[in-house]
Formats: C-alpha cells, sequence, structure tokens
C-alpha cells in the first residue's frame, strides 16, 4: 500500500505553517470585515477573562475554556488582542501539526495525504469562517479547530492504516482529539463520538479502544484537578440552558430545511451516497459507523452560523483510501471503485468554494489596504492592533417598520401580521433592527452614556445581544452576565441599569428579554430617554 513521502509530507506543513503565518502578520494587525458582532463577542470573554474572571463561573458561555485560552496565554503577557489572536492560531497549528502529520503519513494515499496536510493545517490558520464569501473573520474560529481535530480523528478511526499498524498511537491521539472537543465545543464530542465508537468497537480494535478511554480518563482527572467540580457543575449548566434557549436553537437554517433546501440539497445527496457506496464497497463496519457519523456531521452543521460543511474535507478523504480496487466490488453494473472516485471528485467541487475561501484569506490579509480600516477598541489604544473596516462599522444601515401609528401605512399592518410594539416599563421601543454600523452605534451610545456621568464602573443589563459597552467606556463587565445572550436574564442580579438600545441588532432578542424582564420581580423605572436607548434604574426584588 502506497502512502505519502514523508518528507514531503513534512515539507509541505512546514511551508504551511511558515507561508499563512507571514500573510496573516504582515501589516502586525488583524483586520477584521465580517461578522463584527462575534469579534466584540470574543473580545467581551476575553478581557474579562484578562481580568481574572473565568469562563461559566463568572460569566455564562457555552464554548470550553480551550476557545480562548491560547489566545489568552498571548493577551495575558502583553501582546494587543489583535496579535494575541494571530499567535493563538500559529500555536494551536503547531500543536496539531505532528499529528496532522501521522495521520497523513499513517493512512492517506500520497496525493490525496499532500492535499489534506495543506488544507487541514489551513483551516487552523485561516482567517475566514469558510463559506463562498470573501470577508475577513475571526468568527467561529473555535470551529475550524474542531474540524481539523475532527478530521484527525475520524481518519484514524475509519481509515485502516498503510503499513503497521501503531494502535497505541492512534488511541492517544482519538482520546486527545475528542477530550479536546469537550475542552472547546462540547457539540462535537457529542455529535462524533457515536460514529467513531462504534466503527472501532465493530473493528475489533480494542487497543486503540482502551488507549482512547485511559487517555480521555486522565484528561478529565486532570481537568477536574485543575478547575474544580464547581466548574464543571456551571459548565454543564451553561450548556443546558443554551440548549434550551428561545434565542439560539439553531445558527441558522432550521435543521430539516438545511437536509432539503435548493442550496444544499447536493451535501445531503452526497452524505447518503458516501454511506451507501462504503457499504457497497464491502466495508460494513466503517458504513455502520458512518450511518451514526454522517447524521452527526449534519447536526454540527445545522449548529454552525454559515452551515458550512466542512466534514466533506475527511470524506473525501475517507472515500480515496477505502475505495476497493478496480473492478473488485461490481454492484448492478457499476463498479464501486468508479463510483467512490467519481462522488470523492464531486465532493470535492462542492466543497472548493469553501475550501478555497478559508485557504486564501491570509493572503486577502495581506493585501488588504490598511488605511481603509480603523482601530476596533478605540478606548484602548494598546489594542489598536485589531482593526475594522471603516465602512462597514460606520455605515449606519437598519430595517425599521413603517407601518406604525400615525402614518399612511398603518392599515396594512394588521394584513401584515404584525406583532405587538415591544414595550419595556412603559416606554414603547420603536421595531429598529441594525444591519451594519456596529462600530458607530457602540460608539455613539458609549458616548452619550458617558454624557450621563453615571458612576464609575457602572454594570448594564442590554437588552440585545451585543453588550460590550464596558470595552468603550468607564463601566465594569456585567458579573454572571452572558457576553451572548442566552436566556434567563444571567447577570441581572448584579446590574445597576438596564439599557434598552432603540435600534436592536437582534430584535427577536430583544423581545424575549423584554418579555422576561416584563414578568420578573424587577422594578425597572426609566432615567434617560433619546434617540439611541432608554436607560432604566433597578428596583431588585
Amino acid at each position: 500500500m502506497s502512502r505519502p513521502n514523508p518528507l514531503i509530507v513534512l515539507s509541505i506543513l512546514i511551508v504551511t505553517l511558515l507561508g499563512c503565518s507571514w500573510f496573516g502578520m504582515r501589516h502586525g494587525v488583524l483586520l477584521i470585515s465580517a461578522h463584527e458582532g462575534d469579534t466584540f463577542h470574543l473580545l467581551d470573554i476575553l478581557f474579562r477573562m484578562e481580568q481574572g474572571l473565568v469562563p461559566h463561573i463568572d460569566f455564562m458561555t457555552p464554548l470550553g475554556v480551550l476557545s480562548f485560552l491560547p489566545i489568552e496565554f498571548f493577551l495575558t503577557r502583553g501582546y494587543g488582542i489583535g496579535q494575541a489572536i494571530l499567535w493563538s492560531q500559529v500555536l494551536v497549528a503547531v500543536v496539531l501539526l505532528p499529528a496532522i502529520f501521522y495521520t497523513t503519513w499513517s493512512r492517506l494515499t500520497p496525493k490525496t495525504g499532500y492535499f489534506f496536510a495543506w488544507f487541514t493545517l489551513a483551516l487552523v490558520l485561516a482567517l475566514s469562517f469558510g463559506g463562498s464569501e470573501p470577508g475577513l473573520s475571526i468568527s467561529m474560529h473555535y470551529n475550524r479547530w474542531a474540524w481539523a481535530v475532527g478530521s484527525i480523528v475520524i481518519l484514524l478511526a475509519f481509515a485502516p492504516a498503510r503499513g503497521r499498524d501503531m494502535p497505541l498511537i492512534d488511541g492517544i491521539l482519538v482520546g486527545l482529539g475528542l477530550s479536546f472537543f469537550v475542552f472547546l465545543k462540547v457539540t462535537f464530542f457529542v455529535a462524533l463520538l457515536p460514529g467513531i465508537a462504534v466503527v472501532l468497537l465493530l473493528k475489533k480494535r480494542w487497543a486503540v479502544v482502551g488507549a482512547a478511554v485511559v487517555t480521555g480518563a486522565f484528561a478529565a482527572i486532570g481537568a477536574l484537578v485543575l478547575l474544580g467540580f464547581d466548574f464543571w457543575l456551571r459548565y454543564v449548566g451553561d450548556l443546558l440552558t443554551v440548549s434550551g434557549s428561545e434565542v439560539r436553537p439553531h445558527a441558522g437554517t432550521p435543521f430539516v430545511e438545511l437536509l432539503s433546501q435548493a442550496s444544499t440539497i447536493a451535501t445531503t445527496a452526497v452524505g447518503l451516497m458516501i454511506y451507501l457506496l462504503i457499504s457497497r464497497a464491502g466495508h460494513r463496519a466503517e458504513a455502520l459507523g458512518l450511518s451514526l457519523l454522517i447524521p452527526g456531521c449534519f447536526f454540527i452543521t445545522y449548529q454552525n452560523f454559515g452551515n458550512d460543511p466542512k466534514w466533506l474535507a475527511p470524506m473525501i478523504a475517507l472515500m480515496v483510501v477505502l475505495r476497493p480496487a478496480p473492478g473488485e466490488r461490481v454492484v448492478h453494473g457499476m463498479d464501486i471503485h468508479t463510483g467512490l472516485s467519481t462522488l470523492s471528485a464531486a465532493t470535492v467541487l462542492i466543497f472548493l468554494p469553501s475550501a478555497m475561501t478559508l485557504a486564501m484569506s491570509p493572503l486577502r490579509h495581506s493585501a488588504q489596504d490598511i488605511s481603509r480600516y480603523e482601530p476596533m477598541l478605540p478606548a484602548l489604544s494598546e489594542h489598536s492592533d485589531i482593526m475594522i473596516r471603516s465602512d462597514r462599522g460606520n455605515t449606519v444601515t437598519a430595517l425599521v417598520e413603517l407601518d406604525i401609528r400615525g402614518t399612511a401605512w398603518y392599515k396594512y399592518r394588521d394584513a401584515a401580521a404584525r406583532q405587538e410594539p415591544t414595550v419595556l416599563a412603559g416606554v414603547e421601543l420603536p421595531e429598529c433592527e441594525m444591519q451594519a454600523g456596529m462600530a458607530a452605534w457602540l460608539k455613539e451610545i458609549s458616548a452619550d452614556l458617558a454624557r450621563a456621568d453615571l458612576p464609575s464602573e457602572s454594570q448594564l443589563f442590554v437588552t440585545d445581544l451585543v453588550s460590550a459597552f464596558w470595552l468603550f467606556g468607564d463601566f465594569a463587565p456585567l458579573e454572571h452576565g452572558a457576553p451572548w445572550y442566552y436566556g434567563n436574564l444571567s447577570g441581572m442580579e448584579t446590574a445597576d441599569y438596564v439599557l434598552a438600545p432603540k435600534c436592536a441588532f437582534v430584535t427577536a432578542a430583544r423581545a424575549l428579554m423584554v418579555n422576561e424582564l416584563e414578568v420578573s420581580d424587577y422594578t425597572l423605572t426609566p432615567i434617560r430617554d433619546n434617540e439611541l436607548y432608554v436607560l432604566y434604574s433597578i428596583t431588585q426584588p
């Protein structure tokens, strides 16, 4: 069985690491031109952690600590936040490089292996979430890292060894990979574990299973000792809160539509065909594992904004290595070797837009005209190395309802099935949803709050998904609050004021928060009402 040349694989990995890192860091700053809200969410968490706050203990988030610790490692050593984010990707890439090398060399054919090695490392170092849009974004960086690890674990579990079997190394890497999911984003652990466990058990790879279980047990015990039992209870509590939240049951397309709509039906068909052809190729254990793994991949895709099917990358490699020899398996007149070859080529074409967006993002970052960008955190001069594109940040665009009382359009309101206006403590909030201009929105509201002369270090409960005003003024982060709202009015018990923007970034989330406040025991009194927001004082129950 041919396998990749180890020197070529190593060369590809080193060149990819150095090339993507250099292009990403050439400007000395991190440039953002898409998904600014997700970036502010990330910054909110990172600066809380820099102050010594602990995720889950001091604030709510469903993400694991490994989503932030690589960045925090550099941030607490004096790096600017932009440099800390860029260097964190390099750190993760360096840590994963040996595992990518081993997986490529031990499981794949030469051409497929060279592509897999390049793409998996480029995935870690990308400056885009994927898809086909060319914007620069650090949004959902943890999903890219998780899919790089997921690709390694899937191939180690499903692909046969090419040469001498090394079950101890396989098991340790599988155990570390699955543990990594728990500390990064538990969705990947829940979705991928069943298929991986089934194929390992059906193939009777007991040494791999044993090594994986022992590795996972050591990781769990170590985490329990380092982080404490209360941390894990709070982590589970955050996950349960988010899973039952009305705000974000999914990140975009509903699950049924994801499987059947015109833009994704080809991906669904590919998943079904992979299972069918792998089964017809005689790989019954692998096919049974895929019958659980592929739905898990669909679920992860459904949970992630953009619904980018990154699971296709390891599946392309898996189809190639599980092909029977030409003419060896013929079913209903079709050579399964040809069928899998054709399907893998079609899958490459389906995934190509996302793959090129990811791979080219460091080059696009390097080619940007930095004069078109401005600091994302103007109040924190030491962190001016993260910048937002000026036109996007300051183009204040909103979606508003025109059929309000007193207008010519009001008579159409009932026919349009409009909801009742949102009212908080007697003040009606306009049905206005921001479409762009987040930087201007944060700056302007923060400047007006400064004129309100509130006490220093006041804590704000904001009725919107974006609440990072404490990064723009003399405020404190909301203790026990959630940087991104998931439900339950988290942090309200420690808030000094409630801030209700007149134009929200997600009006559906604002409506849910307002409804929860209205039925709560808190008494709100409007103390400042202008075109930007309503500020309420709070009487605790």
